[in-house]
């Protein structure tokens, strides 16, 4: 087994793309701020991200770590990964969640795409709440590169345990930019 788990991550680094291209970015909403960086995300093979997450109004905040796989399809992007986020929503119920999901983003001209992505840690992989979902959607601009402009829409809510009532992190448009390298 231990041979096959070798082989398998071999082959995944084997055929990631090129060298792994770094970037950082910025999201507003009407009440909250993201910011992310992140190593290989735009290309083909592994990839590592990290991000902090803030709710303007009421202080609440999550911060994370996570990693994946990118494969291209023709003009689509696909991934799946998993992630380890820090939960401080404020309501009793801090603590940590480790989501897995995915997401797609492809590519409409050599400068527009569409996104989306979708990540959920139900009870078995948190240790503070009952359920934890993120979704992140929307569509990316470059008009030169190295510099990326969004527009999308971003949730993040969690399901209480313990008494603990189900609430909502963030929701809500956002406008963003970001580089890469």
């Amino acid at each position: 087994m231990k041979k096959i788990n070798f082989i398998l991550l071999s082959v995944l680094t084997v055929t990631s793309g090129s060298a792994l291209a770094m970037g950082a970015s910025i999201e507003q909403g009407k009440n909250f701020t993201n910011l992310n960086i992140e190593m290989g995300k735009s290309t083909s093979g592994v990839y590592a991200e990290s991000n902090w997450l803030k709710n303007t109004d009421d202080g609440t905040q999550t911060g994370g770590v996570g990693a994946g796989y990118n494969l291209e399809v023709g003009p689509a992007m696909l991934n799946a990964g998993a992630k380890a986020i820090y939960l401080g929503p404020k309501k009793g119920d801090n603590g940590v969640a480790f989501p897995v999901g995915g997401g797609v983003s492809v590519a409409l001209t050599d400068s527009i795409n569409v996104f989306g992505e979708g990540y959920v840690a139900p009870n078995g992989l948190n240790n503070s709440v009952k359920n934890y979902v993120e979704a992140n959607g929307g569509v990316s601009w470059t008009p030169v590169k190295p510099v990326t402009l969004k527009v999308g829409y971003r949730h993040v809510s969690v399901d209480g345990k313990d008494g603990r009532p189900n609430h909502t992190l963030i929701d809500g448009a956002y406008v963003g930019g970001g580089v890469s390298f």
